[in-house]
């Protein structure tokens, strides 16, 4: 099986391992605009440019470019029908998302698409969805998302001002570098509306990117949700708080425990540590791809249906804060 890689950084490098690890007889590409790659991905084909990559004819594309690149490898690998795992953010305009929607509506033969919100994958994640679900139990009054990690930590040993996050042309800032929440909050919640948002460099790092973005969202039924992103926080947060009429759901992703509290007591939904193992979701999201590509029926946990509307509310928010 010939699967090309639009990039040669830490992620790029860690679908090549699981590539290796699920097709035994892979052929695999790498596109390197300097013709350098990392030893793992050898052995492999390498292009200096995504178009002759495309001459290679691959049967698969693995989007790990940079953020703004994204959505023209995409509406390739769409308009030919080739199966992608793409990367987020799927879009960094109003104009790319309509142009990818647009192409997606009029192909007649689905393709099987993975967009890489690999939280979705997360066991523990995955048991405070099937606890929220059952809401006809209780109602939803507020929720809080936060993520947080001080950019110098994040990307430790690089100059932050060369890095992709830091250059608002190269689709960095907080809004699309941590989708994963905003797409995390309507596969919780259901689909939401953006009604007020701060955003912007707040801090003293060298970028020209946003740094800080706080977003008030609302459900369907008027339900107030915030949206918290930074590129500052010394301590490094991960957190949701849902508050319902019978108690509150906590999930620290970083201190790796869920719980529910009410005025008569306090209940770990999960606090082991596979339900929190962020990178074992990279596996089986690869995994669900690859079935994906065999089986056209099935359905994937990370669909491009629901990229679209998390790019679409994520644009929104950007939108809210100017």
């Amino acid at each position: 099986m010939r699967v090309l890689v639009t990039g040669r950084g830490s992620i790029a490098q860690r679908h090549a391992r699981h590539l290796r690890e699920l097709i035994p007889d892979l052929d695999l590409a790498v596109v390197s605009s300097t013709g350098d790659v990392d030893a793992s991905f050898l052995p492999c084909n390498v292009f200096h440019h995504v178009e002759a990559a495309w001459a290679w004819q691959p049967q698969a594309v693995v989007i790990a470019s940079i953020s703004s690149k994204h959505a023209d490898e995409l509406q390739v690998c769409l308009a030919a029908g080739l199966p992608c795992l793409v990367e987020k953010p799927l879009v960094t305009s109003s104009e790319q998302l309509l142009r990818l929607k647009k192409l997606a509506k009029d192909k007649s033969t689905p393709t099987a698409v993975v967009v890489g919100c690999n939280l979705r994958y997360l066991p523990a994640l995955q048991t405070l969805k099937a606890k929220l679900a059952n809401s006809v139990a209780f109602k939803v009054l507020r929720a809080h998302l936060e993520v947080g990690q001080a950019l110098a930590q994040w990307r430790p040993l690089r100059e932050l001002s060369k890095t992709y996050s830091a250059n608002t042309s190269s689709g960095g800032g907080v809004v699309f570098d941590l989708v994963h929440e905003i797409d995390m909050a309507q596969w919780l919640l259901g689909s939401l509306q953006a009604h007020a948002a701060i955003g912007g460099h707040f801090s003293d790092l060298p970028i020209e990117s946003d740094d800080l973005h706080v977003a008030l969202l609302k459900t369907a039924s008027g339900t107030p949700v915030v949206i918290s992103l930074d590129y500052v926080s010394l301590q490094p947060v991960r957190q949701y708080t849902i508050v319902t009429d019978i108690g509150t759901f906590s999930a620290d992703i970083m201190r790796k425990k869920i719980i529910f509290c009410n005025e008569k007591s306090s209940q770990v939904l999960t606090e082991t540590a596979d339900g929190f193992d962020v990178q074992k979701t990279y596996a089986l999201q690869m995994a669900d791809w690859l079935k994906a590509i065999a089986d056209p029926a099935h359905e994937v946990t990370s669909p491009l249906a629901d990229g679209f509307k998390t790019a679409e509310l994520m644009l929104d928010m950007k939108k809210a804060a100017s």
